[in-house]
């Protein structure tokens, strides 16, 4: 249990606040002032990334399947030479 306004009494927290605060830092390097637009993507970010803990990702915990990567289906298929060797 942690109290209110005391987030160091909740380990998982202070971790969840330490990755999210490094992942931010880096995505907004060159506009700090626009932080909250990136939220969104920090969401994604931590909810796929593999967790020791969990020995998955939260995704795959709580929905039982693989994220879908922004929505692309066919990791296969693309007419851009970058985007192809991205996916």
């Amino acid at each position: 249990m942690s109290s209110s306004y005391h987030p160091q009494t909740d380990g998982q927290t202070e971790r969840l606040n330490q990755c999210l605060e490094t992942y931010l830092r880096c995505a907004v390097h060159s506009c700090p002032t626009k932080w909250s637009q990136w939220l969104s993507q920090a969401q994604y970010w931590y909810n796929t990334s593999f967790h020791s803990a969990l020995g998955k990702t939260p995704y795959e915990v709580l929905f039982a399947r693989k994220a879908d990567h922004f929505g692309v289906t066919d990791l296969g298929q693309s007419t851009v030479p970058d985007v192809h060797s991205w996916l």
